[in-house]
């Protein structure tokens, strides 16, 4: 293994993200390090939340000096992991160029994943993570286009997408040899085989991995709920004109998900999920499938296997 390897995760949002972190980034006795005993949050301190004009990479890259030297004398892959790196869905992933460029300027030799997910499906489940996040918008709201001439906010596009965009952006700063594409769908139908491309793509032996399942999927019936206590109780970014702010709201309500959820039939939230499912179905159809077809050139991945849209299959 080359000295001083790093990797660079960036998501995409709703791709195992967590199980990654948690089980194989993390295990104590696999082939990566993560700093050990930070919280997730602060790597989007360091590298999202600055200002334009206030960051400074070799600033961020000394506070990670004691680390680097610990993982790469352990012979391991020292990892940054975190979804956001990617970019906000529900913003469009207006800051993901800037983004990639810091990560750049900090660990300029990296190596860098990224994974995608259908983009149908991915879109749905993070607007299912849109509303646990705090946010109260129907799903025609959420994927609506507001003022688009106008652009005064960052608000969802289903230009973010277009997955191959920004991973030829990481090509370009990192190089081709450096940038590693795999799928959620690999994860799910043999994590094993995911594993080993990955860590064949980094000269590291994989690790036998079993992976438990980390994010529970809420009922599409309570997430119903969820909106009404987050537009009239919780003050949020994605919130903001709550009748009622109460401190945590929309956090303290969603504790009761699991207990919820259990009352309501299943009928009902097979009917919402569905009803959601066509209606986005029939706003982006054939939207994604140029992308996809330069994503498969690009990566090399049988992304028509996986049920991604593809030019000669404009539906999925």
């Amino acid at each position: 293994m080359e000295q001083e390897k790093v990797l660079i995760h960036i998501g995409y949002h709703k791709t195992a993200t967590s199980a990654l972190q948690k089980q194989l980034f993390s295990a104590a006795d696999g082939p990566f390090a993560t700093p050990p005993g930070e919280p997730k949050y602060v790597l989007s301190n360091r590298f999202v939340l600055p200002q334009p004009l206030t960051f400074d990479p070799d600033a961020v890259r000394e506070q990670y000096a004691g680390f680097l030297d610990t993982a790469h004398g352990s012979g391991k892959v020292a990892v940054f992991s975190h979804e956001r790196f990617s970019g906000y869905p529900a913003t469009g992933g207006f800051d993901s160029p800037m983004i990639a460029e810091r990560l750049k300027k900090t660990f300029p030799d990296a190596h860098v994943l990224i994974v995608f997910r259908e983009q149908l499906s991915s879109i749905l489940s993070m607007y299912s993570q849109y509303i646990t996040d705090g946010g109260h918008k129907s799903f025609k709201r959420y994927i609506a286009q507001v003022e688009p001439m106008m652009r005064r906010v960052p608000m969802f596009s289903p230009e973010f997408y277009h997955y191959h965009r920004l991973f030829k952006y990481y090509q370009a700063l990192f190089g081709a040899d450096r940038v590693h594409g795999l799928t959620y769908e690999q994860f799910v139908r043999d994590s094993d085989a995911f594993v080993a491309q990955l860590c064949g793509g980094l000269g590291v032996e994989a690790p036998k991995q079993q992976f438990d399942r980390t994010n529970t999927k809420r009922s599409q019936s309570f997430q119903v709920l969820q909106r009404v206590v987050n537009r009239t109780l919780s003050r949020n970014q994605l919130s903001a004109g709550a009748f009622v702010p109460l401190p945590n709201a929309s956090r303290r309500f969603g504790k009761l998900s699991g207990p919820l959820s259990r009352i309501f039939p299943t009928a009902l939230d097979t009917m919402i999920e569905q009803r959601t499912a066509k209606y986005a179905a029939e706003q982006f159809d054939g939207a994604f499938a140029e992308s996809n077809a330069a994503l498969q050139e690009l990566t090399g991945l049988d992304l028509g296997q996986y049920g991604y849209q593809m030019p000669d299959r404009q539906s999925t």
